[in-house]
């Protein structure tokens, strides 16, 4: 017989399984004593709950509370997350779930810092130029995007409010790899530095970030399958297993591998019949590459706002991903076509407004 504090287990059971009137005071007392328990257990260490104080959801302030941040020393952290395919196996939402962990850790490290906040927004669901581009497939199911004006527009809407309330340091969370989604934010995050004489810096888009987002060291076997690869691949796949194992598709361990050697191939995979919205291969992905990709990630990233907070580094001197893809000729045309497909959106509701006259 095991006694927990005095208390007989077999009792105990006795009492659950077979509940009887009488036992109905005793019910009471193991409730009372069991809450009481819980009561003494501190949800957080103190260290650890006072630095969560640094941390606020911008949603659940009111207008006294955001007045009362110390706009100097309050980091505003926008994560994004583009809807868009990522074939059989992988969350439409994939981007967004690392995008929205990110903001989170950095939000934890920043609250570190002394006298510094971190103010966290509402995911945006919005991005621009799927990966269903690259075959000139602009109708792809998983995918939702808007126009390139229109992510510029929502940015800079936010530039403009986050400006005019004294705001100085934003970090955008966007990652998602299309040139144009990239340029519209830089864009505007560009308007809001010279307008407003401060720092919002789209993170994702720095070239040495862009570069490095999902990837370890991988073999020369695994290489060799995964090729050259930009969407849901082996690396992307390995991510979602270590963050969202739930949401991952099982059939990714028998996944066709779409290998390419360059974007020039990669373009006529995603022309095929046959193409499933993905390349490389996800068969070789596993939890372990995803967390030591993501260990590298975080650190490399964490490294890079703080020092830009800091003043050691000048985002000025960081080179961007959307400027160095430019050397790239099929990525150029890519980007040309895909903006012309969304001229064709912009007329058909132009079009629709005028008819409505609105």
């Amino acid at each position: 017989m095991i006694l927990w504090r005095g208390i007989s287990w077999n009792k105990i059971l006795k009492v659950i399984l077979m509940p009887r009137l009488k036992d109905l005071p005793f019910l009471l007392l193991l409730f009372l004593i069991i809450s009481c328990s819980n009561n003494n257990e501190s949800p957080l260490p103190a260290t650890q709950a006072s630095v969560f104080e640094n941390v606020y959801q911008i949603k659940e302030m009111n207008v006294q509370q955001i007045q009362k941040l110390d706009k100097a020393k309050t980091v505003v952290l926008i994560p994004g997350g583009i809807l868009e395919e990522h074939g059989p196996y992988l969350p439409s939402f994939t981007d967004g779930y690392w995008n929205e962990k990110l903001a989170d850790t950095l939000a934890k490290t920043i609250a570190q810092l002394n006298g510094w906040k971190a103010l966290i927004f509402p995911t945006i669901p919005l991005g621009n130029s799927g990966a269903n581009d690259i075959g000139m497939k602009y109708s792809f199911p998983g995918t939702y995007t808007v126009r390139f004006e229109t992510l510029r527009s929502i940015f800079m809407d936010l530039a403009v409010e986050l400006g005019e309330q004294g705001f100085k340091n934003v970090f955008i969370i966007h990652g998602h790899g299309a040139p144009n989604h990239n340029r519209a934010i830089d864009q505007a995050a560009d308007f809001f530095n010279e307008t407003y004489k401060g720092k919002m810096v789209n993170l994702m888009g720095l070239d040495p970030v862009m570069n490095t987002w999902f990837q370890s060291d991988k073999t020369k076997k695994e290489q060799a399958e995964d090729g050259f690869t930009v969407h849901a691949g082996m690396s992307e796949t390995s991510s979602m297993l270590y963050l969202k194992p739930n949401l991952v598709d099982e059939g990714y361990k028998q996944a066709t591998a779409f290998t390419g050697k360059d974007m020039e191939s990669l373009v006529k995979i995603a022309k095929g019949t046959d193409w499933k919205g993905y390349f490389g291969s996800e068969k070789i992905a596993s939890a372990a590459y995803g967390k030591k990709a993501w260990d590298a990630n975080a650190k490399m990233y964490i490294q890079f706002v703080l020092d830009i907070l800091n003043n050691k580094t000048s985002i000025d001197t960081i080179p961007r991903f959307a400027d160095v893809i430019k050397q790239s000729k099929i990525d150029v045309v890519l980007d040309s076509l895909s903006l012309l497909q969304e001229q064709k959106r912009k007329v058909l509701q132009s079009t629709w407004l005028k008819r409505k006259k609105l």
